[in-house]
């Protein structure tokens, strides 16, 4: 099989999967009543703007529309398969992430009123590991197409995510006040804390 072939079709399972896990907790939580908190209107608008045009990028890649072409790079093959390697190992701790969330998973930035403070799992190290997910998954899968395009919107996804972050986290000291600011000074926002022992 052709290794361009090989890469195409790995990046449609991968994705699906990926996709099947994000619409299992994703549906049964857009059916609650929550209060709703907003990030920053630009931090929404890079994040979208970067998801769609990403997307776009992705199906036209997969599809080897020739156009797409146009915004190749010329990386070895071993780094695409480390970009193969990476994506498919975050599915599983994405899937780690959200049955820790569970119930309390939401589509948006919003409290419940039976909402806990999460400090088991990929949340005991880290406060945002969804969010961490989110920036290493499209890096990979952007890496794996070769297109500057995809990197490029790859990389603005991720730059979105420090001021949603912040807004998470407001709202979370609003409502769990010195019981999360001791959580945050424990952890790391997006990876564990360095901890250095003399």
């Amino acid at each position: 099989m052709d290794e361009e072939l090989l890469f195409r079709l790995l990046i449609v399972a991968i994705f699906s999967l990926f996709a099947a896990i994000r619409i299992r907790y994703r549906i049964p939580a857009g059916k609650r009543e929550r209060d709703k908190y907003e990030p920053s209107r630009l931090a929404l608008w890079v994040l979208s703007l970067g998801i769609i045009v990403y997307f776009v990028c992705l199906i036209l890649y997969a599809l080897y529309v020739p156009i797409i072409l146009w915004f190749s790079l010329p990386l070895p093959s071993l780094v695409r398969w480390l970009g193969v390697l990476v994506a498919a190992l975050f599915n599983p701790i994405l899937y780690w992430i959200h049955s820790t969330l569970d119930k309390q998973y939401s589509a948006d930035l919003s409290i419940k009123d039976d909402h806990n403070l999460i400090e088991v799992g990929p949340y005991q190290k880290v406060r945002h590991p969804m969010y961490t997910v989110f920036m290493v998954f499209t890096f990979s899968i952007a890496i794996i197409t070769t297109n500057l395009l995809c990197i490029v919107c790859s990389l603005l996804i991720s730059g979105s995510f420090p001021s949603i972050a912040k807004s998470e986290e407001a709202m979370l000291i609003e409502t769990f006040g010195d019981e999360y600011r001791s959580y945050m000074e424990r952890t790391g926002r997006f990876l564990p804390p360095l901890r250095f022992t003399d």
